[in-house]
This record gives structure tokens, sequence and C-alpha cells, in this order.
């Protein structure tokens, strides 16, 4: 008997060792062999220690920002070992004891003596394995007096209760999987296991302090509330939403969007954040009737409330970014350290959870996405920067055309900066003037909904909603650009199109290049030589100022200068030379300094003649070695950057 009770010993003392090597990183040689880091999580100033929290990499000796209250750090036996006197560390393994002796040495004791009390010492002692998800005694201290009272009645409910913290198997984390089920004593109601980057763990989003403490008969894991089965439903996310009278206008929107299907048999586990009818009427009635009245307005709204993996805000322990089931569109969770919670876009969020089947179902009083159903007009009515372009709008009388149905355009709508930068002649002009300020809006309207995914891209010309205007679109290295100006931000889309905002007025241009050349004497030398080329062949002068997308380094007079006047001699009576001057100086597309990012990016450029680097240091434009005295002058060939040198050919 002695020597059975031995092996059981061992094996079980073997099974600790096994665990805690999972812990290894936070064992330091400084405290001896079997030390482990446990971090403390306080519950406030001046206050003890309400939970632990093990962590499995070092920490020092330093207290931890989180969401949740302060913490700090601890050593300790890990499990399964004990001191042994003049020895350093922990040496002596630990007798075997049963999940509930184990739990209560944890200071799990109010637990185990609600499992005596409904009549479960028994089985949780001889039985097994079990797991148990035993909660501190500071948990059942937490709970409302009703909850408290139903545990005290030893009823069928108190039994349920604490069957629904006992899974029949041998749990250890490090072999779950991220997102796991677990079928329970309670008729197999389930709990859900998660575990995080952090090296957080969770059961029902609860967090696990202290996890995989050895036992005789499994294995225990203490954690910091009291799980409730209730909380649990075998529902799915659909039928759970359908089933809460507060959610009634969001599940009318998933069954217009027609996901309601696929959120029935998904088989990945999303979180849904969904909105009370409440919180979605504090949207303008007229946009929520367009979204209800739109499969695609109604996909967008409600896919940008869904995430595509669980997420529990036990977990949260620092700002982060979520992806939504909506394209390039995220969910920013942060803590607010104020009142020691998290909270989502800036809104704060209880944690008002319901866990089904295939999922986590938050229901918060916000909504994460006010942009679905909006006309442009109220888009721009809502941008602070654009009050000035919007008196503008409303004395051309173009406010239904913003408004209306009947159109796809996209706004580049220039800010109250850039409107003050306008000539004062022509801000009074357009401001008061109904047929000017028509103009000058039609001029920032293209006649599609233009996006960086729909089709930014570079040398793409679009028509604008004036007369026989049209628009030229650049992209340099995700950079975006109309009219050589940078686009500021992603584009936010209502129902009837796109608003960007632009840092200058797009203003029609009348100046090509051949007249900047030909009215302006400090290009003379430049022009000579088009002219000369042009007279061996005709078709020089058409090469280089053809099209509408090039960008031209200009050199002065003062650029020809500098090779002296025997080197400049030279090369006019080298015609094929000096073309290949005059073509580095020309580039088949529009490159704006404003899109060339001020730091240290080389950007290598074809010319006509061959590549180039071109830099913009400290808002300075260099091309190869070669300064721009003026950059980004606006003509209808394309783009101009005065130099101060030649580019000559490097071969």
């Amino acid at each position: 008997m002695f020597r059975v009770i031995v092996l059981m010993s061992f094996a079980v003392a073997q099974e600790a060792v096994l665990a805690n090597n999972h812990y290894r990183k936070a064992t330091f040689s400084k405290y001896g062999p079997n030390v482990c880091a446990v971090e403390e999580v306080m519950s406030g100033v001046g206050h003890g220690v309400s939970t632990y929290r093990e962590r499995g990499w070092s920490l020092e000796k330093r207290q931890q920002r989180t969401c949740r209250p302060n913490t700090a750090v601890r050593y300790e036996c890990c499990e399964g070992f004990k001191p042994v006197h003049g020895r350093p560390g922990c040496t002596g393994v630990k007798s075997p004891k049963n999940v509930l002796e184990t739990a209560q040495e944890l200071g799990a004791r109010e637990f185990v003596r609600y499992a005596k009390q409904n009549g479960l010492y028994d089985l949780l002692t001889t039985g097994g394995p079990y797991t148990i998800f035993a909660p501190t005694d500071d948990a059942f201290a937490k709970m409302d007096e009703s909850s408290r009272l139903t545990l005290a009645s030893c009823n069928l409910t108190a039994s349920e209760i604490i069957k629904y913290h006992v899974v029949p198997q041998r749990i250890v984390t490090y072999n779950m999987s991220a997102d796991s089920l677990l079928c329970t004593l309670n008729d197999g109601l389930q709990l859900r296991f998660n575990k995080y980057s952090t090296k957080i763990e969770t059961i029902n989003c609860v967090t696990l302090a202290r996890k995989n403490r050895i036992a005789q008969n499994g294995v225990v894991h203490l954690i910091n509330s009291v799980l409730s089965p209730y909380s649990y439903s075998n529902r799915n996310l659909v039928q759970s939403i359908n089933q809460n009278a507060e959610l009634t206008i969001f599940a009318k929107m998933i069954e217009i969007a027609r996901v309601h299907q696929s959120l029935k048999d998904t088989f990945q586990t999303i979180t849904v954040l969904a909105p009370t009818d409440n919180a979605i009427r504090t949207l303008p009635p007229n946009q929520i009737r367009r979204i209800l009245n739109d499969e695609k307005m109604s996909k967008e709204f409600v896919s940008k409330h869904m995430l595509a993996t669980p997420v529990c805000l036990s977990a949260i322990t620092e700002e982060h970014y979520v992806k939504s089931l909506a394209d390039n569109h995220y969910v920013e969770f942060s803590c607010d350290a104020l009142n020691s919670s998290v909270t989502i876009q800036g809104n704060c969020i209880s944690n008002d959870l319901k866990l089904t089947s295939n999922g986590l179902l938050y229901t918060v009083n916000f909504v994460l996405s006010n942009e679905e159903g909006k006309s442009m007009f109220q888009i721009m009515q809502q941008h602070l920067e654009l009050t000035e372009f919007i008196q503008i709008v409303n004395v051309a009388g173009l406010t239904h055309t913003f408004e209306s149905h009947n159109y796809s355009l996209t706004v580049f709508a220039p800010t109250n900066q850039a409107m003050r930068c306008l000539d004062p002649i022509v801000l009074r002009r357009v401001q008061t003037d109904p047929d000017a300020a028509r103009k000058f809006v039609e001029h920032h309207v293209a006649k599609e909904i233009i996006t960086p995914v729909s089709g930014v891209y570079d040398n793409k010309m679009v028509e604008s909603l004036a007369r026989g205007q049209k628009l030229r679109l650049q992209c340099i290295q995700n950079v975006f650009g109309i009219e050589g100006h940078r686009l500021n931000l992603q584009p936010v889309v209502g129902f009837n199109g796109a608003v960007h905002t632009v840092d200058k007025a797009l203003l029609p241009l009348t100046v090509s290049v051949e007249d900047l050349v030909a009215n302006n004497n400090s290009f003379s030398i430049y022009a000579r030589a088009v002219d000369l080329l042009s007279s061996i062949s005709p078709s020089t002068s058409l090469e280089l100022f053809c099209g509408n997308h090039n960008t031209y380094f200009l050199p002065t007079d003062c650029a020809f200068n500098k090779l002296g006047s025997d080197k400049l001699t030279w090369m006019f009576n080298n015609p094929l030379y000096l073309r290949k001057v005059l073509y580095n100086h020309r580039v088949e597309r529009m490159v704006s300094s404003e899109l060339i990012k001020d730091n240290r990016w080389q950007y290598e450029i074809q010319t006509k003649n061959e590549i180039v680097c071109v830099t913009n240091k400290g808002n300075q434009l260099m091309v190869n070695n070669v300064r721009a005295v003026e950059t980004d002058i606006m003509t209808t060939n394309g783009i101009v950057h005065v130099v101060d040198d030649l580019i000559v050919p490097q071969y």
C-alpha cells in the first residue's frame, strides 16, 4: 500500500513538473529551482491583493499597467513544490491532494463550502478526472445578494451553478487551442475557453488568475468571478440577437443584409458588438430609413459591428485594433486608465456579454459606424474643416445635387485653410456670385465614385461636373493625389458618393508648359534647345510637350550657363546628346513634391532618357544631386519643378 501511495505521489509530482515547464521562463537562478513569477493584481491604493495572474515570462519587481487595477510581481514555489529548510528555491515535492483540497489551498474556500453544501463533495473528491474553474473567495463576495442567497439555498439551481464550474476531463491550458468549447457537469452546458497573444487566458471571458494546478484527480484553475450558467446559450448569434428586445433594428438590418444564414452556420467564432435600438435612433431618421431600405448599406453597417475573432474585454491590456467583417475596417480597443475600464472607439462599454454557440454577443449603447445612409452633403456638414466650402455649395444652389439619389459622385472638398489661401478677389467672387460659385464647386466634383480601393491610380483622368473639364489623379507608393495635391484622408463614402478633403483648391488651368517657357526669359536657352531639335526632327516638340500627365524638371538659363560657354557650345553642336539632356528633364507621369514623403526614401523615377533618383528632404526636392528652386507649378501639360542645374545623362 505504501508503495502504491509513493508511486501515485511521484506520478502527480511528475505531472506538476510537466505543467510548470510552461512557466520555466519565469524561473530565476538567483531564487533557486522551481520558483515562479506571480503577478498580483491590486485592488487599489492601500488595499491588499484581490487576484493573481501568472505570467509565463520574466517580470521585474515593479508595478505593471493593465486596463484593470495596477499589478506587482512576487515569486513563489511553482505548483507541486515546496521549500526545504536550508536549500535554495523549492526542491520539496508536495504530496497529491484532490481537486477540492487543491482549490481550498489556493484560496477558493467558499467554492469548496458551497460544493459540500450541495452534495458534490464525494463526487469531486473520489471521481474524476475533473477540471475545476474555482472562483476566489473575493469573487463570491462580489456577488449580488440574491445570487448569494440562491447559492446558500442548497436547491437545484445552486447545484447547477457549482456544476457549471466543473468539466469532466483534465484541462491544462498550454495543450488547448486558442478557442475551445468545454462541456460541464451542468447537463453539458458549455464553457468557452480562449487564449490571447498577451498570455492571458479566459473562461467565459473571465481571466484565469492561477492556472494548471495539478491535483490527484484533475486540475484546478483559479478565476476572479463566479460563472453564470445563464450567460451561455446553445442558440446561435442570430437567434440570440432576435431574442433580445433591445436589438430589433439591428436584427432587421441583419435580415435585410442577407447575412443571417451565414451567421447561423459559421464555423468561425465571431464577436458581435450589437447597438441597441436607442443607440441606432441617435442617427438621423432619414439615414436609418436609407439603411433599412438598402441591402448593401445594411450589410456594411452590420459588418462593421462584427469582429472575425473572439474578443474578451478582460484580455485587453493596451490599445490595439481588431479587424471587422467589413473591408478595410478595424475597431479600436483602448484602456481608460481613469476608470480602469475598456473603451471601444472611445466609448465606454459594460461587460454585458452573452455567450452563444458560435460567438460572443455584447449589447452596446453606441454605433461603430454612422456613415452608411448619409448623403455627401451630410458628410460634408459634419466635417468642421469644410464649413466655407459648404457655404459656397449653398451659394451655387448645388445642395440638392449632393443629396440626390440620382448621382454617384466624388467631391474633392477644399478645407477652410485651402479656401483662405485663395486669391481674395477669387474668394469674394465665389462667395457672392452664384455662377462663379457653381463653376468653382463643379470643378471639385468627379462624375464617379473614387476611392483608393475603387480606383485611384497613376495617370487616371476623370471627368468633372464642370463642362469640358477633367481632373488628373496620381498615386506614388500608395500616396494619392489630385492635380498634384495630396489627398489627406481615406474618403468617407455616403449612399450617393464619396468625400475627400484637399488642402488646396482645384482651379481650372489655362497655361501650358510651352506658354510658361515662351513667356519667361529665364527659360530662353531651354526654348532655343527645343527649337534646334525641332528643326532637325519636327517630332521632338511633340514628344516633349504631348500629353497632360507629365513632370518637367525645367532648367533655367543659369542651369545651362553653369556648363561654361565651351561645353554649352559643344552640346548645341551635338543634337543627340542635347536630346538626351532634354529627355532627362521630362517624366511621363505627374510627380508632385506633396506626394514624395519627407524622409530618407529615395524614389526611382523613369524619365524619357534614364532613371533618376528623387528625394524630398526637409521640403527640399532633389533630382539626383540637382536642387529644385521652385516646385509644383501646375500646367495643362502636367507639373513643373524649376531646377538650377542640368540633370546630365549618366551614360
